[in-house]
């Protein structure tokens, strides 16, 4: 009787296992997804000086938001890693992303004039999910010279990027936000440049970290908040300072009473 109940409770493990298995299996198998044409207006298109290269272009807002850009060069489809939000309070399934923008240019030409020589282009989107991160490929109906632009939603303050090809990275902090710290961290690894553009946001720069790097990592934080921090920080040591002064003080006063008192006994 027991042999029995264990060689069915021995099946009923094996028969899970199974499921969970080709579960697992299917959850990374790409699926073919469909996704509406975003909004063009919604992303800062800026068509480079010279040859046209490989770039991603990640701008940062204080809601969470990121739009990313990448430029692709002679390129049939595109691979991009996003990273879940773990912060978020409800398991989103799906892509991730949202107002997704591709146009291109399909003569072979690597040098622009501006941004009306690109079109929209048609394509197909996949993505899988493995190890907590979403991995979604764009496959474009042919060869193109062109931006791949998306929405995405990650944790606030910080910022991360799975690096997948030879390019430069651009990372753009909100207005008003910087990075490099050492109490409130500091760029994983350190970006080639740093620089401010006109609208007074800090741009970031990666000069082909790939393949020394396996990916980008940036903690940013408002522009006052160490100069607050540091302000406390002196309010706290002034206090500190009073404070031991303060009880110093009583304490000799304590100690001349008690010997007046031992005087006084004698």
């Amino acid at each position: 009787m027991v042999n029995r109940i264990l060689n069915i409770l021995l099946l009923t493990a094996l028969i899970m296992m199974a499921f969970t298995t080709n579960g697992c299996l299917e959850s990374k198998d790409p699926k073919q997804i469909e996704i509406d044409q975003g909004d063009f207006s919604a992303y800062e298109f800026t068509v480079p000086e010279g040859k046209f290269t490989n770039s991603s272009t990640f701008f940062l807002y204080p809601n969470k938001t990121v739009r990313a850009i990448y430029t692709v060069v002679n390129a049939p489809r595109l691979e991009v890693v996003v990273p879940k939000d773990i912060s978020s309070t409800k398991s989103e399934k799906g892509p991730g992303i949202e107002n997704l923008v591709i146009i291109g240019n399909t003569g072979g030409s690597t040098v622009f004039s501006g941004i009306n020589e690109f079109s929209n282009i048609s394509h197909n989107v996949s993505y899988s999910e493995s190890r907590g991160n979403k991995n979604i490929q764009f496959e474009f109906a042919d060869t193109i010279n062109g931006y791949v632009a998306y929405t995405y939603y990650w944790e606030q303050g910080q910022f991360y990027h799975i690096l997948s090809r030879n390019e430069t990275v651009n990372v753009v902090l909100p207005q008003g936000y910087d990075t490099g710290n050492m109490i409130f961290g500091l760029p994983k690894p350190k970006p080639d440049t740093k620089q401010i553009d006109d609208k007074n946001r800090i741009w970031l720069v990666w000069d082909n970290p790939n393949p020394k790097h396996r990916f980008i990592f940036v903690k940013y934080y408002k522009s006052s908040l160490p100069t607050i921090m540091g302000f406390v920080g002196l309010v706290l040591l002034v206090a500190a300072f009073v404070t031991a002064i303060y009880f110093k003080n009583e304490i000799r006063k304590l100690r001349k009473k008690r010997e007046i008192i031992d005087k006084d006994q004698e």
